[in-house]
């Protein structure tokens, strides 16, 4: 008798077999079409674009009106706000408007900047989070390095950034789902 988990395998990879045999044409099928799905998602997004814009651009008014000399933490929510502003109002539109259109009609060239910055926004975001989780566990664990901490901050900063930037630039719009039917 066979265990319960050979069972398993076996079922999904006759059920992934059949599905792959069987006479169904996925030509067929209209991928690229608004449904109501599409629907539901573009109105989530806008939901989400109005939270995060009405969220972050105070943040950013506040942050940018104090002139003053801000604190590590202070720097890092800066760019961390940059980065949200980022994802709010590039990326977010960029999804509205995919979920309603079903179709990019910009260009190669236009299609890859948005795809990067599709990218760039969440892994920035991201970075500095680590950035920020970084600095605190030093400020608990070395409380007195205060001068080592600001230049720390700064390259922490710095690498965020650049790193962003570099796990970014690979995007391709070969599979993108604005255009699947190009072929690089």
């Amino acid at each position: 008798m066979e265990n319960s988990t050979e069972v398993l395998f076996s079922t999904i990879v006759s059920t992934m077999i059949d599905n792959l045999t069987n006479n169904s044409n996925y030509s067929d099928l209209d991928l690229l079409a608004f449904t109501e799905e599409s629907r539901i998602e573009a109105i989530v997004y806008s939901v989400l674009f109005l939270l995060a814009s009405s969220g972050n651009i105070p943040v950013f008014i506040s942050l940018i009106r104090g002139r003053r000399r801000r604190s590590r933490i202070e720097e890092m929510i800066f760019h961390l706000t940059i980065a949200d502003l980022i994802v709010t109002f590039v990326m977010i539109p960029l999804e509205i408007s995919w979920r309603i259109t079903v179709e990019w009609i910009a260009g190669d060239a236009l299609c890859r900047i948005m795809l990067f910055f599709r990218a760039f926004g969440p892994y920035l975001s991201s970075m500095i989070l680590v950035c920020i989780s970084i600095d605190r566990f030093t400020a608990i664990v070395y409380p007195l390095s205060v001068n080592v901490a600001q230049k720390r901050v700064r390259w922490m900063l710095r690498y965020a950034w650049a790193g962003s930037f570099v796990c970014s630039i690979p995007q391709r719009p070969k599979m993108s789902p604005w255009n699947p039917s190009i072929d690089n």
